[in-house]
């Protein structure tokens, strides 16, 4: 995602070379490949070994030891071609706290600035419905930004949705926080999903300095024959998949690290940069020493709640797709403008956790006596103290911890929907987690994928603000105009979790069980000072101990954003 967004940039001079490897296929060809350009299709590339790389966490310890699948866009345009196309800015404070934590630049001021060059937003021409609250679409005031990726709300909103924003209303006080009609990267008139590869396509893609490898790994950096100290990159090694050759790219410039917050660090590490423990363990030759690379991993999750719609509620939902003949149906009404796949996923909550829980306070005292007991014991590396002083700081001023996503259709477990029968999901979200994880290369095989451990629960509060998601969707839901039509059979309303989880205790098992990574992984080679245990300095994002590589993806961010992160992922490519 972050690759294609920079090659693109800096493509426009002349001057400079670029080449971009991707270990994925080019899925450019719409035809072909409807599960990444037809919108609507939610979760439906996953475990799909075409566009997922299908990783999964180790076990984990504070979660009753399950395995979490980690999916991970497998193309050109990484997970941006497979995520669920949800545009969110996030607040002003998560963006100023980069700046706190030791990167001179990296505020709001300038991230406002570079948004506007980094999509084109095309609002709706009318409103035809005089049922939809018309201020829920006002989520761009400032300068209408014009650049390589589309933004729009889709054509078709649907009535669930409307209900649930009605159920649901809290005041939008900023762009932020409240409750809104989410924009989604589609394209305005052709209703296709917009990425980072049909950006490219659209503008770079032909320039006779921009040349695109598909198919090709990316396994070590290589380094020059230079005596200096600092690590000087002279090109890298990829293996050929077609053929399972091993070839050289060389370079005059730099080496630009975009892999992910899974691979980059894996990249490092086998290229002799990462902690030295790590490396020993790999057999890997320390070339430069930072302990910082693969740690500070951060993480959303989320999870689903589940409710059957009643039996006359006429409106189509996504469960429809399940069945051929109307999955057929619904293709042919896409290529009129019209059916299913017109809408999106729209409905947005967001709101510190003291919206939904009297406890909040509490939780989050707890928490800061247990940092304060964590730091006199010395358990945290350098610069975690500092991060967390400044999440205590931001939950008092009402952080937006908690966050609501909504979807016609059924997407949580582990009870299946009924044949025939219709579903609404209300996704919550966690956006700030204490917890902290990491990620290494399992092996010196560049094949071998990442040893993942998120931590999990870790920090009892992020299970503590789930618990209160889910019981606060349980409110949401038996309020009108949403529960006007959900089903009026007790029994089978709530699919998930369940009218059989009640006690705090049983959420906490099934969220253990069912919930999934949001894929908005960051903080893997965290840019902050050496000191801080950075990988990469605030200018322009050089690692350590090296003269020309450069890290351009989620993994540099140092603290986590209450926002889908490819958006902030694209503009600090601009």
């Amino acid at each position: 995602t972050a690759g294609l967004t920079l090659a693109s940039r800096l493509s426009e001079d002349s001057a400079w070379s670029v080449l971009v490897l991707e270990a994925g296929n080019t899925h450019l060809d719409a035809e072909n490949h409807p599960l990444i350009n037809r919108p609507g299709q939610f979760g439906m590339q996953i475990k799909n070994p075409e566009y997922d790389w299908g990783f999964k966490t180790v076990p984990q310890k504070f979660a009753d030891n399950v395995e979490y699948p980690w999916s991970r866009g497998k193309g050109l345009g990484g997970t941006s071609a497979m995520n669920f196309s949800v545009w969110t800015f996030p607040p002003k404070e998560d963006i100023d706290n980069w700046e706190k934590l030791g990167n001179p630049g990296w505020n709001w001021s300038n991230y406002e600035k570079y948004s506007t060059r980094a999509i084109t937003y095309t609002p709706l021409d009318r409103i035809d419905d005089p049922s939809l609250p018309t201020e829920a679409f006002e989520v761009w005031s400032s300068k209408r930004p014009y650049g390589p990726l589309h933004v729009a709300h889709p054509r078709r909103i649907l009535d669930v949705d409307v209900k649930m924003h009605q159920a649901s209303a809290i005041e939008a006080t900023s762009r932020t926080q409240g409750t809104y009609f989410a924009l989604n990267n589609v394209h305005p008139t052709l209703h296709s999903r917009t990425y980072a590869a049909t950006a490219l396509q659209e503008r770079a893609l032909q320039r006779p300095n921009l040349s695109v490898l598909v198919g090709v790994e990316v396994t070590v950096i290589l380094s020059s024959d230079s005596t200096e100290d600092e690590f000087e990159a002279s090109g890298v090694e990829f293996l050929h998949s077609a053929t399972d050759k091993q070839y050289r790219a060389l370079v005059r410039k730099e080496v630009i690290l975009s892999a992910g917050s899974l691979k980059s660090p894996q990249i490092l590490e086998l290229s002799g940069i990462g902690k030295p423990s790590i490396l020993a363990k790999l057999g890997v030759e320390v070339k430069v020493a930072l302990e910082g690379v693969g740690e500070n991993l951060q993480e959303h999750q989320f999870i689903g709640c589940t409710f059957e719609l009643k039996d006359d509620y006429a409106e189509d939902t996504y469960d429809l797709l399940l069945n051929s003949g109307q999955q057929a149906k619904h293709v042919d009404l896409y290529s009129k403008g019209q059916g299913i796949y017109m809408t999106g996923i729209v409905n947005m909550a967001s709101f510190p956790l003291q919206r939904i829980t009297s406890e909040a306070k509490a939780l989050y005292d707890a928490e800061k006596s247990r940092i304060g007991r964590d730091i006199q014991e010395g358990k945290y590396p350098p610069g975690l103290a500092e991060q967390y002083e400044l999440q205590l700081q931001y939950n008092q001023n009402d952080a937006l911890d908690c966050e609501l996503v909504s979807l016609s259709g059924s997407l949580s477990g582990p009870n299946l929907p009924r044949p025939g029968k219709k579903y609404y999901t209300i996704i919550g979200f966690l956006n700030h987690n204490f917890s902290r994880g990491s990620v290494h290369s399992s092996s010196n095989n560049p094949r071998h994928p990442p040893q993942m451990d998120p931590h999990y629960f870790e920090h009892d509060i992020d299970l503590q603000v789930f618990i209160n998601e889910v019981k606060y969707i349980r409110k949401l839901v038996s309020t009108a105009p949403l529960k006007d039509i959900l089903s009026d059979d007790p029994s089978t309303m709530e699919l998930n979790p369940g009218s059989d989880i009640q006690t705090d205790e049983q959420i906490a098992s099934w969220l253990k069980q069912c919930l999934s990574t949001g894929w908005h992984t960051v903080g893997t080679l965290s840019m902050l000072p050496k000191v801080r245990n950075g990988v990469v300095n605030s200018k322009l994002q050089v690692v350590y101990g090296t003269k020309n590589i450069r890290v351009v993806d989620l993994s540099i961010i140092p603290l986590h954003i209450a926002a889908h992160t490819q958006g902030a992922l694209l503009i600090f490519q601009i």
